[in-house]
């Protein structure tokens, strides 16, 4: 099961990693770190091609490479997390009630996060305009070097807080989908992409706030005191608004990537003759 979490996690994010870069640098543009001016970016399509007329179409890649090392073991632990979360959870009959499976999304979402951050915060700042460093490992060195080991970790309270209900939604509405889409009739793939889409993007932006602040936590620097502090320095200053900057480019990347993830890791399970079990994804 980890090989398979691990490619379906990292096909779906590569696939994706265009929009995910315009939607890190909506994200944090507002933050003085972040090597560009707050109103840099005013649309999708005008950050799509300034980064292409000034970096060129590779950059849209930037930071994919610490992406992929985090997105492999993340999504397999994530994926298998869930699967075994559900089968602890679940009453003698393979049952799960809708708070059984908000339960075990929750504590997937927050095992893999707590296991990837700080490659997390390594992608986020090589995703960075004008970012000096060539690699991930360099990143780490210098990260360490001039802001100390607990830097990785920075932004990690509100990563879990955001995971949480995410992966939650997330999981459960996709079973939830799934069980009204098909009750015990055989499924469809192509049909368990759109409700992959739909899960992830639900979950997306009810999220999505809590992931800006994550983000903006992150950044190099004292950024903000704290997650209250963030809160209420992006409201006081920024709006509603400053919670969704770079929504639009979100959805675009989440609602494939949720489909392909769920759709690529059910398909590699029953290629690698994965054992199931009833309460599985």
């Amino acid at each position: 099961m980890f090989l398979a979490g691990g490619t379906a996690g990292a096909v779906a994010r590569t696939v994706t990693a265009p929009a995910d870069r315009l939607k890190l640098l909506f994200q944090v543009q507002a933050m003085a770190s972040s090597g560009v001016s707050a109103k840099a970016y005013t649309s999708l399509r005008q950050a799509a091609l300034k980064v292409f007329r000034e970096e060129g179409m590779l950059a849209f890649w930037k930071g994919n490479s610490a992406n992929v090392v985090r997105i492999f073991p993340y999504s397999a632990a994530q994926l298998m997390s869930n699967d075994y979360y559900k089968r602890l959870l679940a009453s003698q009959d393979g049952g799960l009630t809708v708070l059984q499976r908000l339960a075990a999304g929750a504590g997937a979402g927050m095992t893999a996060t707590a296991l990837t951050h700080p490659i997390d915060t390594l992608r986020l700042r090589l995703a960075l305009p004008g970012s000096a460093q060539q690699g991930m490992w360099a990143c780490a060195r210098a990260i360490v070097r001039t802001e100390g080991l607990l830097a990785l970790y920075k932004g990690l309270t509100p990563a879990l807080a955001g995971i949480a209900p995410y992966a939650a939604i997330n999981f459960a509405t996709y079973d939830g989908l799934k069980a009204w889409a098909y009750g015990a009739g055989p499924q469809s793939a192509a049909g368990n992409l759109g409700l992959g889409a739909a899960a992830g993007t639900l979950a997306s932006t009810v999220c999505y706030p809590l992931d800006t602040i994550r983000r903006r936590m992150q950044m190099r620097g004292r950024t903000y005191a704290g997650q209250a502090d963030a809160f209420r320095t992006i409201w006081r200053t920024e709006g509603m608004s400053g919670f969704y900057q770079g929504w639009l480019a979100n959805t675009l990347k989440v609602a494939p990537q949720s489909s392909i993830r769920f759709v690529a890791y059910e398909a590699l399970k029953g290629f690698l003759a994965v054992k199931r079990a009833r309460t599985d994804t």
